[in-house]
């Protein structure tokens, strides 16, 4: 505390050394006197704070940082958060070292035998801020340089840093909570408040937040999967407390509220692995020899490098339908897990020039008309034949 009282007491000496000739009175409240050095001198620390903030960001990003971190994406989130992290505090203790009587601003939002603070209040919400940024920075580092190294499966390093940094948010707004000097006691008419509001008009946010736990805890979906929900196909990209954020392959963000996903049939394309099986049907006039159909089908998948050769890919005669031969081409693919339809496309491609090459005729729709002998024609019908 002396050290601190030391410091505001030499930023109080260099404001009345450099700048006492502009304690000239701006305005008076009360017993509250405030003068231009009073206004100039915060302005000037705060210039002078940021200048060298943005000297520590660029120092942490291109000399420091480096050395440990290879991805530059997070060595620049480390240093933003450093540079906002030391305006914040520097803004802080400036504010503090001026001669502005704040604890007489320090007026009371709630009275009564356990009143609670404005000044209070603000700490606490500073700090609760603090705490939910540092964290994710936390998270990202964690996920992105850690757990990276010992799985290859993004969606659980990123379901194992969400519960980490929830469980730091807890644990961390426990402890502001106790050392915020807000006695708890004061808080029960805003507890029951919000427990009203939570039971009225917060049920989808509290509801989807549970959903979101459970997501988590139980993976269902995680990041990197390929669901269906609905009428909705993508990839998941995030999951956060309130909703699941998917990826088109028109590159197209949804956000689906985590409940729908609890709720709702959900179609998971690679929960297990990634590997999926697609089938690709085929028909061919009936003179064809099915074994060369098989054979030209089997080279077609066997050729496609985005179809696996384990599983290796097999061809089934279906049935003999109306107009063709029916067969199903049955593929394997992880490449093409998010794209089913460019790869049928490009094996159709390769499939129509292989009957090219082979003259396997593809049939149109044919259709058998049987008349019938017998039957009386109306009689314009037999007077217009006649005539002709």
């Amino acid at each position: 505390m002396d050290e601190e009282q030391s410091f505001f007491d030499k930023l109080r000496e260099l404001r009345e050394r450099y700048l006492g000739f502009l304690d000239t009175e701006v305005f008076t409240y009360e017993d509250i006197v405030v003068t231009i050095s009073d206004i100039l001198f915060p302005v000037l620390l705060i210039i002078l704070l940021y200048y060298l903030s943005n000297r520590l960001r660029s120092l942490l990003i291109d000399k420091i940082l480096p050395r440990y971190i290879e991805e530059r994406k997070i060595s620049l989130s480390i240093g933003n958060g450093s540079k906002y992290v030391m305006l914040i505090v520097g803004f802080v203790a400036i504010m503090a070292s001026t001669p502005i009587p704040w604890e007489k601003l320090n007026f009371p939002i709630l009275t009564g035998d356990h009143p609670l603070l404005f000044f209070d209040v603000l700490q606490l919400i500073f700090s609760l801020t603090i705490l939910i940024f540092l964290t994710s920075k936390l998270k990202t580092v964690f996920v992105k340089q850690i757990l990276s190294r010992y799985s290859e499966d993004i969606g659980v390093s990123q379901s194992i840093g969400t519960i980490i940094q929830y469980v730091l948010i807890v644990l961390g707004s426990l402890i502001i909570i106790q050392n915020s000097g807000i006695n708890l006691g004061s808080l029960n008419l805003l507890a029951g408040a919000l427990g009203v509001g939570i039971g009225f008009g917060l049920q989808n946010i509290a509801n989807n937040f549970i959903s979101g736990l459970i997501i988590l805890f139980e993976r269902p979906v995680k990041v990197g999967d390929r669901i269906d929900v609905g009428s909705i196909t993508g990839d998941v990209i995030k999951i956060s407390s309130r909703a699941t954020t998917i990826n088109t392959n028109d590159n197209i963000s949804i956000i689906i509220p985590n409940a729908d996903v609890i709720n709702k049939q959900v179609i998971n394309w690679s929960h297990n692995d990634r590997n999926v099986r697609f089938g690709i049907p085929v028909g061919v006039a009936y003179k064809e020899d099915p074994a060369l159909i098989r054979k030209i089908l089997m080279e077609v998948a066997t050729e496609h490098p985005g179809v696996l050769k384990k599983p290796a890919p097999e061809v089934l005669f279906v049935q003999y339908g109306d107009s063709s031969l029916d067969f199903d081409l049955k593929v394997w693919t992880n490449r093409y897990t998010d794209r089913p339809i460019v790869l049928k496309s490009e094996l159709y491609y390769s499939i129509f020039e292989k009957f090219k090459e082979h003259d396997v005729e593809i049939p149109y729709p044919q259709r058998d008309l049987h008349i019938r002998s017998g039957l009386n024609p109306p009689e314009g019908a037999s007077q217009s034949f006649s005539g002709n």
